[in-house]
């Protein structure tokens, strides 16, 4: 198993080092059990890459998440808390904007290795990078969820994820704010390779030194010719939108304004280009940020995560050792909790159903 290089210079949340022409970044939010994309790290990841990008020691950099089981998060969600306006909301997307577009500018190809959730600003920025494996462990989740906030992936999500797989299924993920499981997300063309974690490290580094040499990833958008048909002209697009217009309608009654801001800021972008694309995402990014609707979704975000953590009691009491268990009614969720009691916890245990033929 290839061995990450030592960091040789070190922020609160950034480090990295450099082997053999590969610099190795490692994002590790020591203070939290999860990586999140704050201000503070955003201004940390543009000093790191504005370093490498003068070293010429550096030919390609290797990123991973320092983190045991969590790539990166998202945005931190308690900045959005502080936005008063829409023109504030939409600096702040636009600045998310800037420093991907730095990302997928630099002169020097990035491989981005994913354990754990990749979700929101943390797959906007692996889809900046120029090539990105996947482990096959099911922490491992891929998507973009904004709008069950109320808002609109606004750091180049609505714009980069259609352009790598296709309007459709780019829609299908965003509109939702769906999470996939990295196999999918590898048959469907968002993630390069898919990987056990052992090997995670080794495969990213040997991409990095790839492309280091000169290589470039070959990709084929996904869907054969169907997908050429519907995403790969405007006329199969303009289907593509209408339907997935009425999914929405049928879906929230028009009461939520997030996905049909996001079916937008989709279309607009493929229609004018990448540049026109992120300008309007951020215009619309800043619209829904300050809605009503976005600032209760957000409070019960915080609380349902609040609720996670309550025991439910005051002082929880001590845990007992259960020696006999009794079940009634063995159908498939009591045969599945008596075969785990005796498995894993050594429980005797007795059943009691009407038909005494399915107890055994």
């Amino acid at each position: 198993m290839a061995t990450i290089a030592a960091p040789a210079r070190t922020a609160p949340a950034v480090t990295w080092g450099i082997a053999d022409g590969i610099a190795t970044v490692v994002l590790d939010l020591k203070s939290q059990p999860v990586n999140v994309i704050s201000r503070a790290v955003k201004d940390e990841f543009l000093a790191c890459f504005a370093a490498l990008a003068g070293d010429p020691s550096v030919k390609a950099v290797a990123f991973f998440s320092g983190k045991a089981d969590n790539f990166i998060a998202g945005a931190d969600i308690e900045e959005f808390l502080t936005l008063s306006s829409a023109a504030e909301a939409e600096r702040l997307s636009a600045d998310g904007q800037d420093m991907l577009d730095r990302v997928a500018r630099f002169p020097k190809p990035i491989a981005v290795g994913i354990h754990g959730a990749c979700l929101g600003g943390g797959f906007e920025f692996a889809l900046a990078c120029h090539y990105r494996v996947a482990t096959d462990h099911p922490k491992t989740q891929i998507g973009l969820p904004e709008v069950q906030l109320g808002i609109l992936p606004g750091a180049g999500g609505c714009q980069r994820l259609p352009r790598l797989v296709g309007a459709r299924a780019a829609l299908d993920m965003i509109l939702a704010g769906k999470t996939e499981r990295a196999a999918r997300a590898f048959r469907l063309g968002m993630v390069d390779e898919l990987v056990p974690p052992a090997i995670l490290a080794d495969i990213t580094l040997a991409a990095a030194k790839r492309m280091a040499g000169g290589w470039r990833p070959k990709r084929k958008r996904p869907g054969g010719v169907v997908g050429f048909l519907l995403d790969g002209n405007p006329l199969g697009r303009r289907l593509v939108y209408r339907s997935a217009r009425k999914q929405v309608l049928e879906r929230t009654g028009g009461h939520y304004p997030a996905p049909l801001a996001a079916l937008e800021a989709v279309e607009y972008g493929l229609r004018h280009g990448l540049q026109e694309g992120l300008r309007r995402e951020a215009q619309l990014f800043g619209q829904l940020a300050v809605t009503d609707v976005s600032r209760k979704l957000v409070q019960i975000f915080f609380a349902t995560n609040q609720l996670k953590k309550d025991p439910g009691v005051a002082h929880a009491p001590p845990p007992v050792r259960v020696e006999r268990l009794g079940i009634i009614g063995s159908g498939f969720m009591g045969s599945g909790i008596a075969g785990t009691a005796v498995a894993q916890a050594d429980v005797d245990v007795r059943m009691k159903d009407a038909d005494l033929t399915r107890v055994g």
